[in-house]
């Protein structure tokens, strides 16, 4: 056991992210949600733990080496940014409120954030409760946007044209509250995959589309309040509660079961990385610092690192992501920004060419009596494995102290028979081994 502490540990000082200065205005500010779109470029909102939401925005074009924040001009003393979505360096919408609480719209900018133009017009998101919480885009033209409810339904609109105008989807179309029921707001809950996507509600309740925002389904999480939310797929997909409380989906939002995770996982942010099945999670201060992943579906969780305090997380690739950094006080609440983490660690996502180049072979495979002798004459450093059964369970966990000089002798005799993964996490990433067992 120690054993495998000690390599967990090592894998740990593997994994690195690397702290980016931003200068905001006040040293209460830090920066929240995150629309990250490439390796160089990024966006976020910019908020304060005293007067919550603020005017500015914060985005990077060079892999985040210089970040510029800058509050939207033309914006009137109530109007508050609630959401960014960025398409690329130059290109981003904000949606924002008067005081948070309405009316509001939809701004667009095309130089970079320098000018803003409003897109929506005045008779959209127009009620006292009725503000834009969520806009997002399927393409550079194709997009959604949804403010809580007017007129007894969740108030929903389309855009073909990049939002040069939006279209209220007909009423049939949008979700009826249920009571005083709005969006989750402050923090959005939303997730996409593909043509497919979901929006939480204060009740806990999922509100989801697989056309692009046309046509709207809702299902209950079982949660209280969510909190964070992500999909690997438009079927697969994780949820999170304020207690920290996580819920998966198999079918695309439809239903939802609870999870009882295993291992380190965070409660504040949750993403999943583009292309694969690993989800990555962060956390800070009272609510435990540091950052995790999953390969599972979230049932059991690897440390990354324990020590970074991080706000919300958003990967772009298995080797790229950001989170917003955070000074916590001695309570371990916010006390203010800590610029922007970047993740430059081990890549998260398996890797098939990884695993020919460390020569990672298992024999007899099948296994009879289900023990396998597991050789990897390229991997030179101990290494944290484990095996999953075919529900992505682990079964197992060992140490290989020197893969390169001796092989790992993994017993799976008392497992049943059927289909199972061996998963490495090595320095250059994850590598997978499928093991069956006769």
């Amino acid at each position: 056991m120690l054993g495998f502490l000690l390599a967990f540990g090592s894998a740990q000082v593997q994994a690195q992210w690397v702290n980016q200065p931003v200068n905001n205005p006040t040293p209460d500010q830090f920066n929240l949600l995150i629309s990250a779109v490439d390796a160089n470029v990024a966006w976020t909102t910019v908020v304060g733990s005293e007067d919550f939401f603020t005017q500015l925005f914060s985005r990077t074009t060079n892999g985040g080496t210089t970040w510029t924040t800058l509050a939207i001009p033309g914006l009137t003393p109530n109007d508050l940014v609630t959401s960014i979505y960025a398409r690329n360096a130059t290109t981003a919408w904000v949606t924002v409120a008067a005081d948070f609480v309405g009316p509001g719209r939809i701004l667009r900018t095309t130089d970079g954030g320098a000018s803003w133009v409003t897109q929506t017009t005045a008779n959209q998101f127009a009620g006292n409760n009725s503000f834009p919480t969520v806009v997002r885009f399927f393409d550079a033209v194709n997009g959604v946007a949804l403010g809580n409810p007017n007129n007894g339904r969740f108030e929903i609109y389309t855009t073909s044209n990049a939002g040069e105008t939006w279209t209220a989807i007909p009423a049939a179309n949008a979700p009826q509250p249920q009571g005083l029921e709005d969006l989750v707001t402050g923090v959005p809950v939303v997730a996409q995959a593909g043509n497919s996507i979901w929006v939480a509600t204060d009740e806990g309740r999922m509100l989801r589309s697989t056309d692009r925002g046309l046509t709207w389904a809702v299902s209950s999480t079982g949660l209280t309040y969510p909190a964070n939310m992500a999909f690997r797929d438009a079927l697969n997909g994780l949820a999170l509660d304020e207690d920290g409380s996580y819920v998966r989906t198999t079918d695309g939002g439809a239903t939802w079961a609870a999870l009882n995770p295993t291992g380190s996982v965070r409660r504040i942010g949750l993403d999943n990385v583009p292309g694969t099945r690993t989800y990555v999670s962060t956390g800070f201060g009272a609510y435990g610092p540091g950052s995790s992943y999953s390969t599972d579906d979230g049932q059991t969780w690897v440390t990354l690192e324990s020590t970074i305090n991080h706000a919300l997380v958003d990967f772009v690739s298995p080797s790229v992501g950001w989170s917003a950094g955070l000074l916590v006080d001695a309570d371990g609440e916010v006390a203010g920004g800590n610029g922007m983490n970047k993740y430059t660690g081990i890549t998260l996502a398996t890797n098939a060419a990884l695993a020919s180049r460390l020569g990672i072979s298992a024999f007899p495979n099948p296994a009879p009596d289900g023990r396998f002798v597991v050789r990897a004459s390229g991997l030179k450093a101990a290494t944290p494995a484990r095996v999953l059964d075919g529900l992505g369970r682990t079964v197992r966990t060992e140490t290989w102290t020197s893969p390169a000089l001796a092989p790992l002798s993994l017993d799976l005799s008392q497992q049943p028979v059927g289909v199972y993964v061996l998963e490495l996490s090595t320095p250059e990433g994850l590598v997978r081994q499928k093991l069956v067992v006769r």
